[in-house]
């Protein structure tokens, strides 16, 4: 069953005791953790929002196994991708990165529910409202994964972009995320998976430099993912990219009270 109204996500919320707000979901805890993107002038872009769920053992479920598990029903798994923006704009909002961008996973279908249901009646924008957040300052980002429709999914991304969204094509070169979806979907933003980045550092730059050439034509901004190293850094400024996340420059953090920094 699906999580339909603010009542319905409210009994799932609660403050833990580092004052963060956190989701309880069936025998899971969602909870919430940013990582900043960088300019090349180093200075911090926005943050994306990660979800880190735990089961009642207290061990940690990695997103990518449970959001791509089949014996997990697509209810469950919609419920969980919802309720952790929840969680995940409520904490932004009450840090000192507020006024930055905000990077916000989607499964493709929930993007096209959302599209579905009405986006200025949704129950993201009154949150948004409420918090005092502008929509020009929330990036989706379409995750690598499946959509029911392509065509579906352009039309919620158009219908997003209408509403004065930003929208991101997540780990361009990996799985869904490729050309054909950049077509359908004409993102503002294209995410470079990290495995062009290891592939052009080993000598193979054709996908890397294409994603870029791809990104260019399409009047899209780049981020290319998953630096590691100060070696990467440095070959990935060397190359038409506008910004910049991984590890090296900073590792995801709850906002507690502050991000840490790597450079």
């Amino acid at each position: 069953m699906l999580l339909n109204d603010k009542q319905d996500f409210s009994r799932r919320i609660r403050i833990d005791e580092d004052g963060c707000y956190v989701g309880d979901y069936n025998d899971l805890t969602l909870k919430s953790v940013f990582q900043p993107l960088f300019s090349a002038q180093n200075k911090i872009l926005g943050l994306e929002a990660l979800v880190r769920l735990i089961d009642k053992d207290g061990v940690f479920v990695p997103p990518d196994r449970f959001f791509q598990d089949e014996s997990i029903s697509l209810a469950d798994k919609l419920n969980v991708d919802r309720l952790s923006r929840v969680i995940h704009i409520r904490n932004f909002h009450m840090s000192e990165y507020r006024n930055r961008l905000l990077f916000l996973n989607f499964l493709p279908i929930s993007s096209e529910r959302l599209a579905a249901e009405g986006i200025e009646n949704s129950l993201l924008m009154s949150r948004l409202k409420a918090l005092q957040i502008d929509s020009t300052r929330i990036v989706v980002e379409l995750v690598e994964l499946t959509a029911f429709s392509p065509r579906t999914l352009a039309r919620a991304a158009r219908h997003l972009i209408e509403s004065k969204f930003l929208v991101a094509i997540d780990d361009y070169g990996c799985k869904e995320s490729n050309a054909e979806r950049v077509a359908e979907v004409k993102p503002n933003i294209i995410k470079i998976d990290r495995q062009l980045l290891l592939d052009y550092m080993n000598g193979d730059q054709t996908s890397l430099l294409e994603g870029i050439k791809l990104a260019r034509a399409s009047d899209a901004k780049i981020v290319i993912e998953g630096i590691e190293t100060a070696e990467q850094l440095s070959a990935m400024k060397q190359l038409d990219i506008d910004f910049f996340q991984g590890y090296y420059l900073a590792r995801p953090e709850a906002l507690l009270p502050e991000i840490k920094i790597a450079i």
